[in-house]
């Protein structure tokens, strides 16, 4: 009986572990065209997105993040990189640009934003750049924070806590707002 399950046990990190390289693999794959996707000058800023389309990067020096965004926030694609909510402000726009990843992949280092740190965002159409003026933790039923503004704004929005195992019960967000003056580059 003990061998059956120390089999089952076996077989079951195994099969983790091929789930884990099978996401990485998607991940890094996904990161790779879209990133060539970006430095295509024929990408057409007229046409509608579709849900799977590359928006832009979005880089965050400080942190040494750099992911691309693809249109949508289902789990598909919060498995390819960050996810731009459908019906908020694309990047540059006025109103507000909602982008959405996982706490334990490519918003990870997040819980290490502070206010003043610089967010970027480069799109076929132009960079931004925007200062992050506050992070806090809401509940998920808390969506005034995904509602429209009347100036540019970005938001960022992941699940916390960060070390929590399985579905986290809060959500980290973190908002930004134009640069009023050119940012130096680190």
């Amino acid at each position: 009986m003990w061998r059956t399950i120390q089999w089952g046990l076996c077989t079951l990190g195994l099969l983790n572990v091929g789930y884990w390289v099978h996401l990485s693999l998607k991940a890094r794959g996904s990161q790779i065209e879209g990133a060539r996707e970006l430095e295509r000058t024929e990408i057409s800023s007229t046409s509608p997105l579709v849900i799977g389309d590359v928006v832009g990067r979005l880089e965050i020096p400080r942190l040494s993040i750099s992911t691309v965004v693809f249109e949508g926030a289902d789990q598909d694609v919060l498995e390819r990189g960050a996810g731009h909510l459908p019906g908020s402000a694309l990047p540059g726009d006025r109103g507000n640009t909602v982008l959405a990843a996982h706490r334990d992949t490519f918003f990870r280092p997040l819980r290490r934003i502070r206010v003043g740190d610089v967010l970027k965002i480069h799109t076929p159409r132009r960079d931004s750049i925007y200062i992050v003026e506050s992070a806090r933790v809401v509940e998920p039923d808390e969506v005034d924070v995904i509602k429209p503004t009347t100036g540019p704004a970005v938001t960022l929005i992941t699940c916390y806590p960060f070390r929590y195992i399985g579905p986290a019960p809060e959500r980290f967000v973190v908002r930004a707002v134009p640069a009023l003056h050119p940012v130096p580059a680190p």
